[in-house]
């Protein structure tokens, strides 16, 4: 069965967190090394694109950022939001923010890659 573990509280455990968050990126960077494939919440993934500055904060953070749209329906039908397929992970750790964008991987392997044109 897979298993997502989540992030240890950084307000209780910073050493714990800051490891986490160490781990993660290191597993990101070898996605993009090897095949730009990594998987999220059971999901595939391809990472598009991903850019690495040096952070002027030094503690270690981590945000996910989901793609959303919103989606009208004629009549009184309620608007949905609908995912895009697309998320960001945005990491600082060791003096570094680095942001990966992720876009779900094709469902099929004839179907369309849905990465965007790289410049």
């Amino acid at each position: 069965m897979p298993h997502d573990p989540a992030l240890p509280d950084p307000a209780a455990d910073p050493v714990a967190y800051e490891r986490a968050v160490r781990q993660l990126r290191d597993h990101l960077l070898g996605a993009v090394d090897v095949d730009q494939r990594i998987s999220l919440n059971g999901r595939g993934y391809l990472v598009a694109w991903a850019d690495r500055r040096p952070a002027t904060a030094v503690t270690p953070d981590f945000k996910l950022t989901a793609g959303m749209r919103v989606v009208e329906r004629p009549g009184f039908a309620p608007a949905e939001v609908l995912p895009t397929g697309e998320e960001q992970i945005t990491l600082v750790v060791d003096g570094e923010r680095l942001v990966f964008h992720l876009v779900e991987a094709r469902d099929r392997p004839d179907g369309p890659d849905r990465r965007p044109p790289r410049p």
